[in-house]
């Protein structure tokens, strides 16, 4: 007799069966990792080097499609109008998933409702610079400039509610003196006034700095992370100086569209983290200064919640917006 447990046992067999199916079929096609910024950037660097690697895991093409532009909101309305079965990927940084929703007036997508986590990728610690030609030598000298000097010192950032715009507020209320933030339109011009000396110091990545301070054109003072980089390690920690709570580093993570079945998800965590464990690739990140931040899908899930938890607060006490 047909009764409502067999209807059930079926039910179940029958999901089962394609749950399994999908595990061993996908993908069926090209991978696609859609990224919210230019091609030559950071994030399309991080992503073409992971790609050929991933292909290899998972036996199919993956190729990288830029989508620039409204602080990743682009890249990420795209791929939330694919399919959710785990053929498009996007590949963001912190902006994209912990600060933008807050920063932005009108902000189009959810990182946590709108996505599924795949895995978070790579990280890069911040690290105070300053010009090479400074006075300042040390974290100390430049917060006795910063409440001794008359008009204060000045701070560039990579824009409004960027990273080093946040860190420069939360390191200004950590320490007291008096300093201006100059936003700029991203790291390369920023930097090039820091080496300048027409503005006094900036928190930026180890990525883009490293080459800068091993050319003598900047000077660091100390790394805002829990601990030293390994590509700065005699530069001390902020904490080590005595200045808790100011660490951040800029991070890169995964996600695929909300409903991706876990056997995709889990199949494309398998092939990034085999990637990222290359040799060839492995090296390349740690000689630019990344380093890998692999971790499971549940994880990844909860560093997002609490990264943008924290973020937020940041940014509503920074009063940065933007349209």
């Amino acid at each position: 007799m047909f009764n409502r447990r067999t209807l059930l046992s079926a039910t179940a067999l029958a999901l089962t069966a394609t749950f399994g199916a999908h595990a061993q079929t996908f993908p069926t096609r090209t991978v696609t990792m859609v990224v919210p910024f230019p091609a030559g950037g950071i994030t399309d660097a991080i992503a073409r080097a992971l790609a050929q690697k991933m292909g290899d895991q998972l036996g199919k093409p993956v190729i990288v499609d830029n989508k620039p532009g409204g602080g990743g909101q682009i890249a990420a309305n795209y791929v939330r109008q694919q399919a959710a079965d785990g053929h498009t990927l996007f590949v963001g940084a912190t902006e994209m998933f912990a600060i933008n929703p807050t920063l932005f007036r009108s902000f189009t997508y959810d990182p946590i409702k709108d996505f599924t986590p795949i895995t978070s990728l790579i990280t890069s610690p911040l690290v105070l610079v300053v010009p090479s030609s400074s006075s300042m030598n040390s974290v100390n000298d430049l917060i006795q400039q910063a409440k001794t000097r008359k008009d204060g010192l000045n701070f560039a950032s990579q824009g409004i509610g960027s990273i080093g715009h946040l860190l420069g507020e939360l390191f200004r209320g950590k320490t007291g003196g008096h300093y201006n933030h100059v936003a700029y339109k991203g790291s390369a011009p920023a930097l090039q006034d820091v080496m300048g000396g027409q503005v006094d110091f900036m928190f930026d990545p180890v990525i883009t700095t490293a080459p800068l301070i091993a050319g003598k054109k900047l000077k660091p003072l100390a790394i805002a992370a829990a601990k030293r980089s390994p590509q700065l390690p005699d530069v001390p920690t902020l904490g080590e100086l005595g200045i808790q709570g100011v660490d951040a580093g800029v991070w890169f993570g995964a996600v695929a569209k909300a409903g991706t079945p876990a056997a995709a998800v889990d199949k494309l965590n398998d092939a990034l983290l085999k990637a990222m464990n290359d040799p060839e690739v492995l090296k390349r990140f740690m000689d630019q200064g990344m380093q890998p931040f692999p971790s499971t899908p549940a994880q990844f899930g909860s560093f997002m919640q609490a990264e943008q938890t924290r973020w937020s607060a940041l940014v509503k006490a920074s009063g940065a917006t933007v349209d």
